[in-house]
């Protein structure tokens, strides 16, 4: 199912550019590259970066198949 999702989200635009956690083919190293790419290029514009890390067990363990299948079907993903 994962795998299936991933895909759909990924040809229809739906996934957030930063994501790297449990995509096939983006590993741990990718989302530190981006980040330190991120945090130095708003440095070079003269700004402060902050960062957070969050680490969400079982944070997703209540979605709803059905709410997270109507939101994909608004969004015109075809589950």
């Amino acid at each position: 199912m994962n795998s299936r999702l991933s895909s759909v989200a990924r040809a229809t635009g739906l996934l957030n550019l930063y994501q790297c956690g449990s995509l096939a083919g983006l590993s741990a190293s990718d989302a530190v590259t981006t980040l330190i790419h991120e945090v130095e290029t708003l440095q070079m514009a003269g700004r402060k970066v902050s960062t957070l890390f969050l680490d969400i067990k079982g944070g997703f363990d209540k979605v709803n198949p059905s709410t997270l299948c109507g939101i994909g079907r608004a969004k015109g993903v075809n589950l």
